[in-house]
């Protein structure tokens, strides 16, 4: 009896509960009653929520008439209402102060947007995933100021961004990324746009001198989604698409590459007579070897929601692009966790997981299947089988000299995997108002493995094989960690004086390790036996390991008087175990103020049209000590020497102890001036920029005197160089009925100039003495001889001479290159080199559009690159008939074959007498400017239907389109070896590099 009297107490709580429920409809609109979809509504303190429809319209239950309901949406205030006894409340929200009440990242903390008298910008995360894309700063490219984004086209390839031009020479020029609050190096692959609720971008030395020794290229600070108060909402996203792959060059089929070859004086191989014959046999070695297009996907699912006490957001993201071989690839999975927890008014914690895990590897010989005859077959005829060739032994060989591209493929086996999981977590105290304590401590562990088997196989027994299989293996490990403490103090005194403090230490160490095995002669092929324990010949092995590690200590101080005067200083001391005791510490000082004149009282009446007017200066020192660990040490080098007829192996010493090593410095000012016009209609910022880099590091090579190999090098301090140059955002915004768009325009300019090297007159060369760095001049500048033309007559041959009558090009034929004696010393030397072009762009421009009406929104974005040369190193292969590979489609008629017939390309010929191909000259160098269109996509969404909160189709194409008069493969090129310490002395150097593919993607994304 007791139990029916239990259960009918629960069901008149039940009851009681659900009558005490309240129903609330209503509205939300702006301040000219144009409805606001998607607007949030919450009631406070719980986990419930709902939001608008296209009308603006809602539909929520709340608990009691206490109740509070929080109406919000970004770029309007937030307003609270209590319910009491009504059922329909209908809410007019007001646009927020521009976007000037915006927090932004500053490096250990936040500051609104309106307080920043530093340099930076700022990227949404939802302006970011309007591309699909595998990292995360293709998608900024055109989109802020300053920062140049270079792509790099293959699967997994890291784009180069540059932030405001280069600052140093022989170290990498990658900004700083740091990922809530982290460290993470100078890539951020791992990353998914589905993860990052924004990116602020510092970009000058006031704004990143708060990260000293490692920020002198910029700091890209990103911060990923975390969880917010509300009911759990899920959101799925989904892409797929295809990236496009045609033939760059439309190259000759075999009877006319048997013409050109002919005509060249190839009669070896094709006689004068009888070219007819090769009409069409012609081999489709791109059809054979290269997809038209390869799949792209994107995937992600996430959650986020929580109550006051605690919020959580949860992600699985995935994301592969295919090789265009038909193997290989890029793969990536990663996951993130973070929660949050507030004990009380006083102490929160938080904590976050990422587990991640990327697997690549792709052939790579793509030029190949252009370069390779069109005559040799795939596969060998069968009667040149004997039935014991392996599978990797029955193709073809050319006569070009080009090894099989197919066979190539089908033996590839080089991949990677990577699994890494860092745990990031904090712990934030509040002792006093204003005070607040936050130590914040990180963990990353890595594993990498790269596994490489290279099959047995003959295809031509003296040029194309390898007579011995092998086997490798190379694992490294890391394990890094980071700790940080900061204590904030805040107060504002007489209501217009405010100041905020902040003072902490940091500590970071960075540890790894790799080992690496090598063997020969397993048993066979088979990939079950591509093990290094099979290897029966020539195993070896080889290991190291590393660590380094930073102390820091810094500060920053911000001030501001009623809202119009502003100062912020900072400091920075480093201590990097990089360094021996003398050159150990570091100091990197900021500082930097600005001058709100739209607050003034005179300004009043121009409220209508001048919201926001604003100048601000600043002043700043960063460092970079990106070389290699333990510099003041000096190494041996392993090698092999025969002595007596013997191979011995040798020690010599590889690179010498410089205990004087010390920091590269950048010094660093900036002026710039802030604007909003016509209630932000139009709204910009425009900034003139100088830095100077002092002490760069080089890599010298000891003097032969020393003593010393001539392989021995030794890193020292020496040179400057110094940069300038303005940027520049324009927004325009409005919105007339439901139909809203804008428009952003981003320009930028770099002008770089070497100051000083080590000695007067010192010349340093890169990519193999094709480039030149001197004083007075840009660095990495192209460095050869001046294509003067053809000559087109016999009468210019005669009269390009020295004054004594001597043929300064003696064995120059009609039709070949006048190279020009600049000298005028009557002889062709080294002398007669000089500058023939520049990699660096005058400068870059981005053009944003965005529309939308009700459901629909269009987005298109461009980008563009100014003033820039590249070295198209295809020319050589592409028109060079010395050589056998195949050339590009009708060559004859473009190649000079009588007088006036061409000025450009030189005449066919077997041997290359004159070296029109071999001298590096202007012949190669063309403009490299270039305007693409990023991005179109057009979507359609629907708020509120089919049971789900927002459902968005959407249909995009990214590099759809590109103008240029760049005759290469791609114009967007980088160039240069960071592995070699030659990105910036190699830069521009365009050839068989893997394009930037257009793409075609359909969108679908749900939240519920």
């Amino acid at each position: 009896m007791k139990y029916k009297f239990i259960w009918l107490f629960i069901a008149v709580l039940c009851s009681s509960a659900a009558f005490a429920q309240i129903t609330v409809k209503g509205s939300v609109k702006d301040k000219t009653a144009l409805p606001i979809p998607g607007a949030n509504i919450i009631v406070k303190g719980s986990g419930v929520s709902a939001s608008t429809d296209f009308d603006g319209k809602y539909t929520i239950v709340v608990p009691n008439k206490d109740a509070q309901l929080l109406f919000s949406f970004m770029g309007f205030t937030t307003k609270t209402i209590t319910v009491a006894d009504r059922t329909t409340i209908d809410v007019v929200l007001e646009q927020a102060g521009q976007s000037l009440e915006e927090v932004v990242v500053v490096g250990y903390g936040t500051m609104k947007k309106k307080d920043v008298t530093t340099s930076i910008s700022s990227v949404k995360g939802k302006d970011l995933q309007t591309m699909t894309v595998g990292n995360a700063t293709e998608s900024l490219q055109g989109k802020v100021s300053g920062v140049q984004v270079t792509g790099q086209g293959g699967p997994g390839a890291q784009p180069r961004v540059l932030i405001r031009g280069i600052s140093t020479l022989n170290l990498s020029t990658d900004p700083l990324y740091v990922v809530d609050g982290v460290p993470m190096g100078n890539s951020i692959n791992f990353l998914s746009n589905n993860e990052i609720e924004s990116m602020d971008v510092l970009k000058d030395a006031s704004a990143s001198a708060i990260y000293g020794s490692r920020a002198s290229n910029g700091v890209i600070l990103i911060t990923t989604k975390r969880g917010k108060i509300g009911k759990p909402k899920f959101n799925i996203d989904l892409s797929n698409g295809f990236q496009m792959m045609d033939n760059p060059y439309n190259m000759a089929d075999g009877e006319t590459y048997a013409n050109i070859m002919s005509t060249a004086g190839h009669s070896d191989y094709f006689p004068n007579t009888g070219q007819y014959r090769y009409r069409g046999q012609t081999t489709d070695w791109w059809g054979a070897g290269m997809r038209k297009a390869s799949p792209v996907r994107n995937a992600s699912i996430g959650v986020t929601g929580g109550s006051e006490k605690n919020t959580y957001a949860a992600s699985l993201n995935y994301y592969k692009s295919d090789s265009f071989y038909g193997v290989g690839g890029w793969e990536r999975i990663t996951a993130r966790i973070a929660n949050d927890f507030k004990f009380s008014d006083k102490v929160s914690v938080g904590i976050t997981l990422n587990p991640r895990f990327e697997t690549w590897g792709s052939p790579g010989n793509w030029a190949d299947f252009d370069k390779i005859d069109p005559l040799t077959p795939i596969y060998k005829p069968a009667d040149q089988l004997n039935g014991t060739e392996n599978e990797y032994s029955i193709y073809a060989r050319s006569p070009s000299y080009v090894w099989n591209p197919v066979a190539a493929v089908a033996r590839y086996d080089d991949y990677t995997d990577q699994y890494n999981l860092n745990t990031n977590a904090y712990l934030q105290y509040e002792p006093i108002k204003g005070l607040v304590l936050r130590t914040q401590g990180s963990i990353e562990v890595g594993d990498k493995t790269q596994s490489i088997f290279k099959p047995d196989f003959i295809i031509d027994a003296a040029h194309e094989k390898e007579e011995i299989n092998s086997v490798q293996r190379k694992n490294t490990t890391n394990h890094d960690w980071t700790w940080q403490t900061t204590a904030t103090y805040t107060k504002t005194f007489a209501q217009k004086h405010n100041m905020s403090l902040m003072v902490g230490a940091t500590m970071e160490e960075y540890n790894g390790n790799d080992v690496w095995g090598y063997g020969e002669g397993v048993p066979n092929n088979s990939d079950l036996m591509r093990e290094l324990k099979a290897a029966t010949k020539n195993r070896s092995s080889d290991g190291n390991s590393w660590s380094s590690s930073l102390l820091s200590y810094l500060s920053r101080l911000s001030y501001n008087y009623d809202g119009k005067y502003y100062l912020t200083g900072s400091f920075r001391r480093d201590g990097s175990s990089k360094f021996m005791a003398d050159n150990k510490w570091a100091n990197f000082p900021a500082a930097s103020a600005s001058w709100r004149i739209s607050n003034e009282s005179f300004m009043e009446n121009t409220k209508d049209v001048i919201n926001n007017l604003s100048l601000k200066a600043g002043w700043g020192k960063v460092g970079n000590q990106g070389l290699p660990d333990a510099v003041y040490q000096s190494n041996i080098g392993q090698g092999y020497y025969v002595i007596g007829g013997e191979v011995v192996n040798t020690s010599f010493p590889s690179s010498m102890a410089n205990r004087d090593i010390k920091w590269e410095t950048v010094e660093d000012v900036n002026f710039g001036l802030d604007f909003g016009l016509f209630r932000n209609k139009i709204s910009g910022t425009i900034e003139y920029y100088e830095k100077t880099t002092k002490d760069m590091l080089f890599l010298k090579q000891f003097p032969t005197s020393s003593g010393f190999p001539e392989n021995a090098r030794m890193w020292t301090n020496v040179g400057s160089m110094k940069s300038n140059g303005i940027d520049l955002i324009l927004s325009y915004k409005d919105k007339k009925g439901a139909f809203s768009y804008g428009a952003d325009f981003t320009f930028t300019t770099v002008n770089v100039e070497m100051i000083s090297l080590s000695a007067d007159g010192e010349k340093l060369y890169g990519s193999d003495s094709r480039t030149l760095t001197v004083e007075g001049d840009v660095p990495g500048y192209f460095y050869g001889y001046v294509a003067d033309g053809l000559f087109q007559n016999q009468t210019e041959l005669n009269s390009h001479t020295d004054e004594h009558g001597t043929k300064l090009q003696d064995k120059a034929q009609e039709g070949d290159i006048r190279f020009k004696d600049l000298d005028g010393d009557g002889k062709l030397t080294d002398n007669d080199r000089t500058k023939i072009g520049s990699p660096w762009a005058d400068y870059t421009m981005g053009l944003n559009f965005n529309f939308a009406y009700k459901g629909f929104d269009l987005i298109a974005n461009f980008y563009s690159s100014i003033g820039n040369d590249i070295v198209n190193q295809n020319i050589s292969d592409l028109y060079n008939a010395a050589s056998l590979t195949n050339k590009v489609a009708g060559l004859q008629d473009m190649a000079w074959h009588g007088e006036g017939t061409s000025n450009y390309v030189p005449r066919l010929s077997r041997n290359d007498d004159n070296q029109n191909y071999i001298k590096f000259s202007s012949l190669y160098v063309e403009d490299g400017s270039f305007v693409r269109m990023k991005n179109l996509q057009i979507g359609y969404t629907f708020l509120n239907q089919f049971g789900l909160d927002k459902l968005r189709l959407s249909l995009s194409g990214q590099n759809l389109w590109t103008w240029t008069n760049y005759t290469g493969v791609d114009p967007e090129v980088a160039g240069g070896d960071a592995n070699k310490g030659d990105r910036v002395k190699g830069a521009g150097f365009g050839g068989w590099n893997y394009p930037v593919q257009p793409t075609i993607l359909i969108g679908l994304n749900v939240g519920f």
